[in-house]
């Protein structure tokens, strides 16, 4: 008995069905396990409450490749997130969880761009983790704080996040903040601000110009301007250096600084920013974490663990670790003399001496004898506050200990104006000015200190000189050179891109 035309069309009919399904399905499958994700849930935040426009969008496990799948591979997992946001945005933060939580941060490997819709995407922007699930409140790992290279709002972003191997994501958020002030202003910028308000007051060393809180505030909350919560006074016996991992010379820092207030609140979970102070690159100081006793003591901020405790934190915007991400610079000498400025005036208020050495609580538990003017990467497991800023620690301890004594304006008969270009790629001058008739050296250094080649050694008249130098025998990075007259010497890095 054969089967009738119609009943073969419906079998052939329903095998078609069953292997477009079939196909389908292998198709949404390969895709999880190759890390595309799916469209993510939105949440929309209350801008009345968090200050701010922003959103928070999250995948689930539901969402994410298979943690079992993923860890019977072994292999390193990439995944890809894509999505409009709601809200336009000029910084992303990016926290996930993993099945184990058994990796340290910085074993995860980022790449993020971003764009204005319809228009060029910004180049990859590579990160990586920065903090762990035991480092805030929020248990989630974060990579650094990713701002818009130009500054501007922007409406798409775009992220991959590789994993150690065998290590699966089971959870993604991804919060986007617009930190513009007066972002509806029409124009898209800072209409209307007002000059930061400052102050000068101080005892035994003239206080620093510091913009206060409400001088950079913007629209973030009023109420978290001045928060009720009660601020813990501390002494102080070190002051700890950070870079905040940002752009370099950003053409809004204040407006980064917001964009650092609402990751360290909102996303970390942290009362305050986490810095007791910060700079940009122009040597302008900021108030970072609320203090009602800014002009006479310290309050504990979130940015040094256990550190916490005895030290005040202080973050220079910018990135200064070499072969990390954004671009790596060298800090002005604008911003190095604000920083010497304004450690000298804490630790005369303290009675600290720059030079010395003392006791301090670090992660993990314990305390250590380390420099009372620190970096970040001294006290735990970071990079902070960057090769191209740490190595300048000891002439910034020198410039401290010459201001406390009062004698910053008279340490040297001349003054180190810096290189130009810089960076540079192939040639570059050294410039400077003696007040006086005097032997100078200068002598270039590698990274490490190693000394490499004596560049000028010669007698010169009062006036402004330039010495040139080429770099074509050496390899990209930073360099430093040393000019040295009798006791007196000054170091400036440079940065050499070929």
């Amino acid at each position: 008995m054969t089967a009738c035309p119609d009943t073969n069309y419906r079998l052939s009919l329903c095998c078609i069905l069953v292997l477009a399904l079939l196909v389908s399905i292998f198709e949404i499958a390969d895709a999880r396990q190759a890390g595309e994700l799916p469209e993510p849930r939105i949440i929309l935040q209350n801008e009345e409450e968090r200050g701010l426009p922003a959103s928070r969008l999250e995948w689930d496990e539901d969402q994410l490749p298979d943690t079992e799948a993923v860890r019977a591979r072994g292999s390193v997992q990439t995944y890809q997130l894509k999505a409009d946001a709601p809200i336009p945005f000029t910084g992303v933060a990016i926290g996930w969880e993993t099945d184990t939580g058994e990796a340290d941060a910085e074993q995860f490997q980022l790449e993020i761009r971003s764009r204005v819709k319809e228009t060029e995407w910004t180049g990859w922007v590579p990160a990586r983790g920065y903090l762990e699930p035991g480092d805030s409140p929020s248990g989630l790992y974060w990579s650094m704080l990713y701002v818009t290279p130009d500054g501007t709002a922007h409406e798409e972003f775009e992220i991959k996040l590789k994993t150690p191997p065998g290590i699966a994501l089971s959870f993604v958020r991804v919060a986007a903040a617009d930190a513009r002030y007066g972002a509806d202003d029409g124009e898209g910028g800072r209409a209307g601000i007002e000059p930061g308000r400052q102050f000068q007051h101080g005892d035994v060393l003239e206080t620093p110009s510091i913009i206060r809180r409400d001088g950079w505030w913007g629209n973030l909350p009023e109420q978290e301007r001045e928060p009720d919560y009660e601020p813990v006074y501390i002494s102080i016996s070190h002051a700890v250096v950070h870079h905040t991992v940002t752009a370099n010379r950003p053409p809004d820092p204040e407006q980064v600084i917001r964009n650092i207030w609402d990751w360290h609140v909102n996303e970390n979970g942290w009362l305050d920013i986490g810095y007791n102070f910060l700079l940009d690159h122009l040597g302008n100081i900021y108030q970072g974490r609320y203090n009602p006793q800014l002009e006479i003591t310290d309050v504990r901020g979130a940015h040094a663990g256990r550190a916490n405790s005895r030290s005040v934190g202080v973050g220079l915007l910018g990135q200064f670790e070499p072969g990390a991400s954004p671009s790596p610079g060298v800090p002005d000498h604008e911003v190095i003399a604000a920083l010497t400025e304004l450690i000298a005036w804490r630790f005369t208020q303290n009675n600290i001496d720059p030079h010395g050495q003392s006791s301090i609580p670090v992660n993990p538990e314990g305390s250590a004898v380390l420099p009372t003017i620190t970096g970040h990467r001294d006290l735990s497991a970071t990079a902070c506050p960057g090769e191209n800023l740490y190595t300048l620690l000891p002439d910034i301890r020198q410039g401290v200990s010459g201001q406390m004594e009062g004698q910053e304006e008279i340490a040297a008969p001349f003054e180190l104006l810096g290189n130009y270009p810089n960076p540079f790629r192939s040639n570059t001058r050294i410039e400077f000015e003696a007040d006086e008739s005097i032997r100078v050296r200068i002598d270039l250094y590698s990274v490490n200190g190693a000394k490499i080649r004596n560049l000028f050694n010669a007698q010169v008249e009062p006036g402004r000189h330039e010495v040139e130098m080429n770099a074509a025998d050496l390899a990209s990075g930073v360099y430093f050179y040393r000019l040295t007259s009798g006791r007196f010497d000054r170091t400036r890095p440079m940065l050499y891109l070929r």
